[in-house]
C-alpha cells in the first residue's frame, strides 16, 4: 500500500503544476483577455515567485500544525481556514503588502479566487512599499556618487532593475542621424518592448553608447547592479520627466517622437487603456498617462500616477 503524500508536499506539487518558466506571461495575458477572462492567468512564470509562494506554503503548513489542524488533502482546507490565517497574519503586524502576497499564493495553491474584500484585509498602500521604492536605511550618498552613469541612464530610459545587466548597444534604436532615441528591451515573462529616451538626454546617451562600443564592443553596459542603488526612484523620475515633456509638446503642437511614434506607442493598447477613463484622471491627462505607461512597460495608467508621478 503506497504511502499517502504529506500535506506540505501536496502544496508544493500544486505549485509545481503551475510552472510556466520560459513561457511568456504577457502572451498568456493577451490570450486571457481574448477569452474574456480579464487577463487572469493560472500559471507561475517567475522562478522567484515560485520560491516565494513555496515559502508561503511552508508558513501556512506551520500555522496549521500550531492550530491543531491535521489536513490530509488540499480539499479539506476551506475558505474560512485561509481567511483565519490571513487575519491572524494581519493582526500579528505583517504589512498589507505581505498579507496580500500570502493571499495570492494561497489562491494558487488551493485553486481559489478569494478577494481581499472577502477577507476584510486592509488595502495595500504606497507607504507600505519597502523594497527598492524609497531611499531606505541602506541609503548612502556614496552609492549614488559611484553610480553616476547608471543613474543617468535609468533617468533617461526608465528601464527596470532586472534589465540593467542585459541591455547592450545592440538594443539601441537610432534615428536617421544616428542619434539614439530609444531601446528595445526584454523584461518580465519574456515580454519585449521599446522605451523612448528622454529627448533632452538623447545626445548624452548616444555619446555614452558610442564610447562603450569603442571600448567594449557590444557587451552589456553593466554586469552587476549595486544592491543599495534605488533604481525605482530614477524610473519614477523618468516617468515624471516624460509626462511633462509630452504635455509641453502637445501644448506647443510638436511631435515629441519626430515621426517615430509607432515605435514607442501601440495605438490599440492606448485605446484599451484609456477606454474607461475621462480625459483627465486624478488631475492628470489620461492619454499622456497611457503613453508613459507603455514606455514603462505597463498598460495601466493607475500605476503611473499612484506609483510614479505621485513621488514628485
Amino acid at each position: 500500500m503506497s504511502r499517502k503524500t504529506a500535506f506540505k508536499e501536496q502544496m508544493f506539487r500544486a505549485l509545481n503544476s503551475l510552472n510556466r518558466f520560459g513561457q511568456s506571461k504577457y502572451q498568456a495575458k493577451q490570450e486571457s483577455f481574448q477569452q474574456g477572462k480579464k487577463g487572469k492567468v493560472d500559471g507561475i512564470y517567475s522562478k522567484k515567485t515560485m520560491l516565494d509562494y513555496k515559502k508561503v506554503a511552508k508558513q501556512f503548513h506551520s500555522w496549521t500544525k500550531s492550530k491543531g489542524y491535521r489536513f490530509s488533502s488540499l480539499s479539506e482546507v476551506t475558505d474560512e481556514h485561509i481567511k483565519q490565517y490571513l487575519t491572524e497574519r494581519q493582526t500579528g503586524g505583517y504589512s498589507a503588502w505581505t498579507v496580500s502576497h500570502d493571499l495570492s499564493a494561497l489562491n494558487k495553491i488551493f485553486h481559489r479566487n478569494i478577494t481581499k474584500k472577502e477577507t476584510g484585509l486592509q488595502a495595500r498602500r504606497n507607504a507600505d512599499i519597502k523594497n527598492n521604492r524609497g531611499f531606505g536605511n541602506n541609503y548612502r550618498s556614496s552609492t549614488y556618487k559611484n553610480n553616476k552613469e547608471l543613474i543617468f541612464f535609468l533617468s533617461a530610459t526608465g528601464i527596470r532593475r532586472q534589465s540593467i545587466t542585459t541591455i547592450s548597444p545592440v538594443n539601441a534604436i537610432r534615428d536617421t542621424t544616428g542619434t539614439i532615441i530609444g531601446f528595445h528591451i526584454k523584461e518580465k515573462g519574456g515580454k519585449t518592448r521599446n522605451c523612448c529616451v528622454i529627448k533632452s538626454k538623447q545626445e548624452n546617451i548616444t555619446a555614452f553608447v558610442d564610447n562603450h562600443i569603442s571600448m567594449y564592443g557590444n557587451k552589456p553596459f553593466w554586469n552587476k547592479v549595486d544592491k543599495n542603488l534605488n533604481t525605482h526612484w530614477y524610473r519614477a523620475e523618468y516617468a515624471h520627466t516624460l509626462y511633462n515633456d509630452l504635455l509641453t509638446a502637445q501644448k506647443n503642437q510638436i511631435d515629441y517622437f519626430n515621426g517615430q511614434r509607432n515605435i514607442f506607442v501601440n495605438e490599440l493598447k492606448l485605446k484599451q487603456a484609456t477606454a474607461k477613463h475621462n480625459l483627465t484622471t486624478k488631475g492628470y491627462d489620461t492619454n499622456t498617462l497611457a503613453i508613459v505607461s507603455q514606455n514603462l512597460g505597463h498598460n495601466r495608467i493607475d500605476v503611473v500616477y499612484s506609483n510614479y508621478l505621485s513621488r514628485f
